[in-house]
């Protein structure tokens, strides 16, 4: 099973950026690219998107399910080809 997640960016004390999986974000353009590659990998696994804090509107959380959905369904057929 894949989680996904937001995230919340930091500077840690060397001035390097941190990326905090803050359960409380849309998950960002990143972690969607990281995501196809897995898929890629993998092939298609359970998803959850994890929203623990901040939680958007109903429509706003459907709209991110349709992505992951719609990466899924391209693995999907990446594995019956």
């Amino acid at each position: 099973e894949i989680h996904l997640a937001g995230h919340a960016e930091q500077t840690d004390s060397d001035g390097a950026t941190l990326l905090i999986d803050d359960h409380a974000s849309p998950v960002k353009d990143d972690v969607w690219a990281l995501y196809d590659f897995v898929l890629s990998i993998t092939g298609p696994l359970p998803t959850l998107i994890e929203r623990d804090a901040d939680v958007p509107p109903f429509a706003a959380l459907l709209a991110e399910a349709g992505t992951a959905e719609r990466r899924l369904s391209r693995a999907r057929q990446r594995r019956a080809a």
